[in-house]
């Protein structure tokens, strides 16, 4: 007996509630899932398993164990992609043992996007970097080590003027984010 995603045709057109995103994404193995198949396009249980496994287990494919694919093929089978099917982001055909993604997965692409740190500044390193210089400033000041021709003032300035444009282009940033989807 296959299983289906019961969405049918209509599964491009539905959107996804929130507490369905929520669901499906709420399990790291699933989301696992969903970026190998979006890497692959398509895939069999059993090749999904193995590559789960390797992640899993940090080794290479090659090296997954017969126990440790048992172990990732078993709760796919049981549990997540019965779950992916019925949220209707997958569609799995458990005799013939392939899984694909269909239209409606699309809508989970933005969260599962594994680069986006990596993208983007390190805001709470920039800000402390911030804090930083201009603590340090501020001390040096305090005690006299800076020259007579710095006032305290316009360190207070710069620092301030350096925080706002920081903050005002990180907010920039993070709202391009939000609505470029």
């Amino acid at each position: 007996m296959a299983t289906h995603s019961r969405f049918g045709d209509e599964s491009t057109s539905a959107e996804l509630t929130p507490d369905t995103v929520f669901s499906v994404l709420s399990n790291e193995r699933r989301r696992q899932v969903l970026r190998h198949l979006h890497d692959r396009g398509g895939s069999n249980v059993r090749e999904l398993s193995q590559q789960l496994a390797a992640w899993e287990n940090d080794v290479q494919p090659e090296a997954v164990t017969y126990k440790q694919r048992k172990r990732v093929y078993t709760s796919l089978h049981q549990t997540h992609l019965p779950a992916l099917a019925e949220a209707g982001v997958v569609d799995y055909d458990r005799d013939r043992g392939t899984v694909r993604l269909t239209a409606r997965a699309s809508v989970l692409d933005e969260y599962l996007a594994t680069d986006v740190g990596e993208s983007s500044p390190p805001w709470p390193a920039v800000y402390l970097g911030i804090a930083a210089v201009g603590t340090v400033a501020t001390l040096l000041a305090a005690v006299g080590l800076l020259p007579a021709a710095v006032p305290d003032l316009a360190i207070a300035g710069v620092v301030s003027v350096t925080l706002a444009v920081v903050a005002g282009v990180h907010s920039y940033l993070a709202s391009d984010a939000d609505w470029s989807t």
